[in-house]
């Protein structure tokens, strides 16, 4: 009677075990079923961070990325005045209305010589919107250095800053928009290239004013002002070549220099330490050396920590 009763409980004793064991790959092959559509997605975008002993698998952020200049007109950036801002530049504006959606996008300052003030609220504003761009970040290349980097800010704070301290680009761009887009419509997601274009063409015509004066003193109190020439040698706009002093003059504090750095040095504790304790979205990846690398989605990083630790914790604790 005391031996019958005994046989099933080890049966369940035997099975229970195995239940658990099975729970997490079914679940795992319901959750990939029904996540299929998005598995290529997925998989572009992770990668792993080795540090010493350890691999994490990330997510890594969609980098926005543009030739910003072509054989017609030049760069884009910082050289071409409003009337040469038509069909020639239509290839580079097709370029913001690539489909998806992306997570930043990197400045480089070029020894400042690479950006002028007023191209980069004019571009970060229509990138935002059009492309969902939530940072910025800024590096600098000059004599054997490449994207040493500097420090990254959001959209918001990027846009806010330029218009508090340029205060005639946020009002040039309203008015640009009223006057390419009707009253009802402006919103620029439904935006096609050429009233991109037309957008940036009637921008650039309300911050710029030719230079009737030769290069002489007047010419160069006038620059002194707040105007760069361009290389037109007869255009000046309404703007600032970006530096490190014109970045830290600009955006203080706002800009975040919080980084993985030196990945390849570092133990696994303050690699997950790093992660962990993040408050940013993205986070970027740095080598020894300070160059910039990536940028790291630090949400998909948290949850691929935690459910490692999980994991580890208990195959740890089975006997």
């Amino acid at each position: 009677m005391y031996s019958a009763q005994i046989t099933p409980l080890s049966s369940m004793d035997t099975w229970i075990p195995l239940l658990q064991e099975l729970i997490w790959p079914i679940t795992l092959l319901f959750i990939l079923f029904f996540l299929r559509k998005y598995i290529p997605h997925l998989l572009e975008r992770t990668t792993k961070i080795g540090a010493i002993g350890v691999e994490l698998e990330f997510e890594k952020a969609k980098e926005f990325s543009s030739s910003w200049s072509n054989e017609y007109v030049g760069d884009i950036r910082k050289g071409v005045k409003s009337d040469d801002f038509s069909s020639g530049v239509m290839d580079l504006m097709e370029q913001f209305n690539k489909e998806g959606s992306y997570d930043y996008s990197v400045i480089d300052i070029y020894g400042g010589k690479g950006w002028l003030t007023s191209r980069l609220f004019i571009f970060s504003t229509i990138l935002s919107k059009l492309r969902g761009v939530n940072y910025w970040v800024f590096v600098d290349s000059y004599d054997s250095i490449y994207k040493k980097f500097i420090g990254y800010i959001d959209s918001k704070s990027l846009r806010l800053q330029l218009s508090d301290n340029f205060p005639l680009l946020s009002k040039a761009y309203s008015e640009a928009l009223m006057e390419v887009y009707p009253e009802e419509e402006t919103n620029l997601n439904a935006a096609d290239t050429w009233k991109i274009t037309q957008l940036v063409q009637h921008y650039l015509k309300d911050i710029q004013k030719e230079n009737i004066q030769s290069l002489d003193q007047d010419a160069n109190q006038e620059m002194e002002q707040g105007w760069v020439l361009l290389k037109d040698n007869v255009t000046l706009e309404k703007a600032r070549f970006l530096d490190i002093n014109q970045l830290r003059t600009i955006f203080g504090d706002l800009i975040v220099t919080n980084a993985i750095r030196s990945l390849e040095n570092i133990s696994q504790d303050q690699l997950s330490e790093k992660i962990l304790l993040s408050n940013e979205r993205q986070i970027p990846l740095l080598d020894s050396e300070n160059h910039f690398m990536d940028m790291v989605d630090v949400v998909h990083s948290k949850r691929s920590l935690i459910k490692t630790r999980i994991l580890g914790e208990k195959s740890a604790a089975k006997p």
